[in-house]
C-alpha cells in the first residue's frame, strides 16, 4: 500500500490538474523546464479540478490582486485576499480549497535548481528564507513601492514566458531573482551580518530535514551531512528559530505521519515502518509523547470529523 500523497514534478502536475488543449501545449513546450508565469485569471481557466493533497518538486508564488484563493499548507488553511503574497515550497503539502471566479494577480512556479544553472550557487535559493520548507508565509503587501515593484517583475516574467519564441533564459534568471530579493525585503528576511553563517546553517539543515524525514535520523546524522558538529548545528538552528535541532525534526516528522494518518489507508505498523522506525512501540510513544494521543486515537478522532 501506498501515500495518497503524491509528489509531482511540473509535467505531471499539469496533466493532473490542467485541462489539455494545443494552445496550452505549445505553451509550455517552448517553455523553460520547469518554470511558468501566469496571471491567475488565465490559469484559473485552465485548471481542471480542485488540488487534492500534494506535494510539488518545485516552489510556487501566488500574488493576489483581486478575489480571494483558499489553501491548506500542513494542516493550516489560509484565505488569500487582495495583495496578498503566498508562498507553496517545493515539498510542502498543499490543497486547493476554493478560488473565486474573480481572482486576478499572478503565479509564478519554478524550480528550486533554476537559479544554478546562472550563478552556479546552489546555497543561493537556500537565501530565501520564505522559500525554506516549514515556513508558510502568508503575507500582505501594503507598502505601495514594494506592491508596484513586485507586479512589474510578474508582469515581465509573464511576458517572457508567453513570447513568441523561446523564452529567454538570461531574462528569466535575472528577473526572477530580482523578484526574490523583493520579496525577502518585503517578508522581512533580511540578516544582520553576525546571523549570516547561522541563518545559511540552518537553511541547508531545513533543506535536509525535508530530504530525509522518512529516514529518522538524529542531529548528528544531520551534522555529518552537513560537515559540522552536532553542538555548532544546534547553536546555529537556535540563533535563527528559537528551537533546538532535534524540534525542528521533530515537527517535519509529525506533520508527514499526521498526513500519512489523514491521506493514506496505511496501517500504523505501515506508517511506522514507512517512516524508519523498525519498532511500532516506539514509534507510537514519539507520536503520543509530542501529540498526546497515540497515532490509533488520532485517525480515529479524524474519521470522526
Amino acid at each position: 500500500m501506498t501515500s495518497k500523497i503524491k509528489t509531482y514534478n511540473s509535467v505531471d502536475f499539469r496533466k493532473a490538474y490542467f485541462n489539455e488543449s494545443p494552445e496550452l501545449d505549445k505553451l509550455f513546450k517552448k517553455s523553460m523546464e520547469d518554470f511558468f508565469c501566469l496571471k491567475n485569471e488565465d490559469l484559473i481557466k485552465k485548471v481542471l479540478k480542485p488540488i487534492q493533497p500534494s506535494k510539488e518538486e518545485s516552489h510556487t508564488i501566488i500574488f493576489v490582486t483581486e478575489g480571494s484563493y483558499k489553501t491548506k499548507i500542513g494542516f493550516k488553511s489560509y484565505t488569500i485576499i487582495p495583495n496578498t503574497i503566498v508562498v507553496l515550497q517545493a515539498g510542502a503539502v498543499f490543497s486547493t480549497e476554493q478560488i473565486s471566479k474573480d481572482l486576478k494577480g499572478f503565479t509564478c512556479h519554478f524550480h528550486p535548481d533554476i537559479l544554478i544553472g546562472k550563478f552556479g550557487n546552489r546555497l543561493l535559493t537556500s537565501d530565501f528564507e520564505f522559500l525554506n520548507t516549514g515556513n508558510h508565509p502568508v503575507i500582505q503587501v501594503t507598502n505601495l513601492f514594494s506592491k508596484k515593484s513586485i507586479l512589474n517583475l510578474l508582469e515581465r516574467l509573464t511576458s517572457e514566458f508567453k513570447s513568441d519564441g523561446t523564452p529567454n533564459p538570461d531574462i528569466i534568471h535575472s528577473y526572477l531573482y530580482t523578484l526574490l530579493t523583493e520579496l525577502k525585503i518585503v517578508f522581512g528576511g533580511r540578516q544582520i551580518v553576525s546571523q549570516k553563517a547561522s541563518y545559511q546553517i540552518t537553511s541547508e539543515f531545513r533543506l535536509w530535514v525535508h530530504k530525509k524525514v522518512k529516514e529518522n535520523l538524529k542531529v548528528t546524522d544531520f551534522a555529518k551531512l552537513m560537515n559540522i558538529s552536532p553542538n555548532h548545528l544546534n547553536k546555529s538552528v537556535k540563533t535563527i528559530t528559537s528551537k533546538s535541532a532535534s524540534e525542528v525534526i521533530n515537527e517535519a516528522k509529525l506533520i508527514e505521519i499526521k498526513y500519512l494518518l489523514y491521506q493514506s489507508n496505511l496501517s500504523i505498523s505501515e506508517i511506522s515502518y514507512e517512516m524508519g522506525y523498525l519498532d511500532t512501540s516506539y514509534f507510537t510513544r514519539f507520536f503520543k509523547k509530542n501529540e498526546n494521543i497515540s497515532p490509533t486515537e488520532f485517525r480515529k478522532m479524524i474519521e470522526k470529523s
